[in-house]
C-alpha cells in the first residue's frame, strides 16, 4: 500500500490521514491532468479545448459560448478564443440565428465528434487500468466521502 502521508511526514494515525487529505486530492488531481494533457496531446488539443467539445457532445444540440462558460472556469473572453482556434480546426461549427443574428449557436462538427468518441475511449481504458484493483465497495466508499467534503465545501461557499 502506497504511503498515504505527504513526503518527510511520519504517520499519527487518523489525525493524521484526515490532515493531510487535501495532500492526496491534490496528488490525485494534479496526476489526472498529467494524463489527460497527454491524452489529448496526441490530437493535437488542450485540456481545455478537449473540455468544450466534451461539453457540446454531452449536449448533443447547439450551445452557445454562454453555455460553455457556465461549465468550465474561464472567463467569456477565453471560451471565445478557444472556439474560434476549435472552429478554425474544423471541429466546431458555427451557426448566426436568423432570429438574432448577434446570437451564435456551436455545434461539433462530424470532425469534432470523432476526435472527442476516440478520446473519451482512451481515457475510459486508461481510467479503468487506474483503478484496476479497487474493489467496488472501496470505490463507493471513495464517492462517498468525496462527495461528502464536495457538500460541506458547496455549504461552506453558500455561507460566505
Amino acid at each position: 500500500m502506497a504511503d498515504l502521508n505527504p513526503p518527510g511526514e511520519q504517520d499519527h494515525g487518523t489525525e493524521s490521514l484526515a490532515n493531510h487529505w487535501r495532500v492526496r486530492i491534490a496528488e490525485l488531481n494534479n496526476l489526472a491532468i498529467k494524463s489527460l494533457t497527454t491524452q489529448v496531446a496526441v490530437h493535437g488539443l488542450t485540456p481545455m479545448e478537449f473540455d468544450i467539445l466534451r461539453i457540446c457532445d454531452t449536449f448533443d444540440r447547439e450551445c452557445t459560448a454562454t453555455e460553455l462558460v457556465r461549465y468550465l472556469p474561464v472567463d467569456p473572453g477565453r471560451i471565445s478564443r478557444l472556439v474560434n482556434t476549435l472552429v478554425d480546426r474544423g471541429l466546431i461549427r458555427r451557426r448566426r440565428t436568423r432570429e438574432d443574428r448577434r446570437i451564435v449557436m456551436l455545434r461539433l462538427s462530424d470532425e469534432g465528434r470523432e476526435i472527442t468518441s476516440s478520446i473519451m475511449e482512451d481515457l475510459s481504458q486508461y481510467n479503468a487500468q487506474l483503478i484496476e484493483g479497487v474493489g467496488a465497495d472501496e470505490m463507493q466508499v471513495f464517492l462517498q466521502v468525496t462527495s461528502h467534503i464536495i457538500d460541506n465545501l458547496d455549504a461552506v461557499e453558500e455561507s460566505r
